[in-house]
């Protein structure tokens, strides 16, 4: 009996599988800023697609993209990934950074608020813009 509870212990006391940053980022998110693409109004779905890796954002309705279109999905080149951040290539941009270069883009997790933001790494480490938060709770 003391085995069975001390096993019993022991199960309860071992985390839980440390989930991947893939796995804390996928979700529907919403900008903290902007209330036309808020969780409220038009949220978006991050995800990944494994062959060719990419980062795929998903809005319900378009949205007014940077250049004053609309488009309601972004398909980004997975070019790396550490323990809290993507490094990303938006396919088919023609924007271009003061070298002339596509911008590598970084897609960092925030956890106050738990969101994203994005960054660039043609910017200042510190500057990360356009603050998304989490319109639901991550599974764990």
């Amino acid at each position: 009996m003391r085995l069975i509870l001390l096993l019993l212990l022991l199960m309860l006391a071992t985390p839980a599988a440390a989930q991947s940053v893939y796995d804390r980022a996928a979700g529907q998110y919403g900008s903290a800023s902007d209330p036309a693409t808020s969780c409220a109004s038009n949220p978006h779905v991050l995800s990944f697609q494994a062959q060719p890796p990419h980062l795929i954002l998903e809005w319900q309705t378009p949205r007014i993209d940077a250049d004053g279109g609309t488009t309601s999905y972004e398909r980004f080149d997975l070019l790396d990934s550490d323990d809290s951040s993507f490094m990303l290539r938006l396919e088919g941009s023609p924007e271009r950074t003061a070298d002339g270069s596509r911008p590598t883009w970084i897609l960092r997790l925030t956890d106050n608020p738990q969101g994203y933001c994005m960054g660039r790494t043609d910017w200042p480490v510190v500057r990360c813009e356009d603050q998304q938060v989490r319109c639901e709770k991550p599974v764990s």
